[in-house]
This record gives C-alpha cells, sequence and structure tokens, in this order.
C-alpha cells in the first residue's frame, strides 16, 4: 500500500496488523471486479475504501505480488 503513498485520487492509507485500508476519493467498487479478473479477492467498504485481510500464513513474495498487482490497478483505475 505504501507504494500508493502521495498517488492522487488516495486519501489516506491505514492499517493495523495485517489488515490495511485505502481510502480513495471516488467510489471504487468497480475495483473488485477489476482485482477479480487479476485472481486478487478485496473488498470495498464504505463506498471507497479498498480493504485487504490477507492471511496470517502470507509469504513476504505473495505479499510483494499483491502490492504489486493492487497498486497498478488503482493507478489504472484513478488514471
Amino acid at each position: 500500500a505504501e507504494r500508493l503513498q502521495g498517488q492522487v485520487g488516495v486519501i489516506e492509507i491505514r492499517g493495523q496488523g495485517l489488515m490495511s485500508g485505502i481510502e480513495l476519493d471516488r467510489p471504487c467498487a468497480d475495483l473488485v471486479r477489476m482485482a477479480l479478473a487479476e485472481k486478487l479477492l478485496i473488498n470495498v467498504t464504505n463506498d471507497n475504501v479498498v480493504r485487504l485481510l490477507p492471511p496470517l500464513v502470507m509469504k513476504q513474495a505473495d505479499a510483494e505480488l499483491l502490492t504489486e498487482k493492487l497498486a497498478g490497478l488503482i493507478r489504472m483505475f484513478l488514471g
């Protein structure tokens, strides 16, 4: 999520433990469908917050792949 820090359209990135939220400046429900097409499972809360709840057994390589793919999707969506 830090890869999106300072990105136009990203209001705030917050988290606790492994749970993360990326608040955008617009409704982002379409991101769920975009992510599924890339084999990523995310959800959107409050109409404009992408929420991530990765498993506790996630490996570092998986976390890096998730971050890279999701950051690209969000940039494309905000583009």
